[in-house]
């Protein structure tokens, strides 16, 4: 029994060559299988395919928003901390170097703008050192004081800023 059905063209004959028997039943002449896979139209199905994706969407874009956010603001109160500590020793450092003071005034004065400006744990670090800069007496005070967190918590890792003034007359 031939699987093909006679007809006059030889294109079914070598389409059935390249492609091998096929069943008669389901693959008749003139049939083809149809490509639809819903019964909805391509939009229709394309949109149920889909459905619940803008949830999932949602909530993996705002946890990556939120940890950039949060990044962002880790970074910015760092800085904060870092330039009020680096503010703190000059001021200290300038008011040291004033006729009737010395190095014990720029720290005391330096541990009080940190202790004004930022939490009292970053103030405990603070050293002032007389040195001699260009060849006329100055102090030198250092702050050394860790990283802050969010909450300003200092962390392990530190800053150390120092800041210089020279004493004139």
């Amino acid at each position: 029994m031939p699987i093909f059905r006679s007809c006059t063209s030889n294109r079914h004959i070598k389409s059935a060559q390249r492609h091998g028997p096929r069943d008669t039943a389901r693959h008749r002449a003139g049939h083809r299988p149809s490509r639809k896979l819903f019964r909805y139209s391509s939009i229709d199905a394309r949109a149920q395919l889909e459905r619940g994706s803008a949830v999932a969407e949602f909530v993996m874009v705002s946890a990556l928003l939120i940890a950039v956010f949060l990044g962002v603001l880790q970074l910015t109160l760092a800085l904060h901390v870092r330039n009020t500590l680096l503010d703190a020793a000059a001021n200290g450092a300038r008011y040291g170097t004033l006729a009737d003071r010395g190095p014990a005034d720029g720290v005391a004065r330096a541990q009080e703008i940190i202790t004004g400006a930022l939490n009292a744990s970053y103030a405990t670090n603070v050293k002032g050192t007389s040195v001699t800069i260009g060849g006329q007496p100055g102090l030198v005070i250092t702050v050394r004081a860790g990283v802050p967190m969010i909450g300003m918590i200092p962390l392990f890792a530190h800053f150390e800023v120092s800041g210089e003034a020279v004493r004139y007359g």
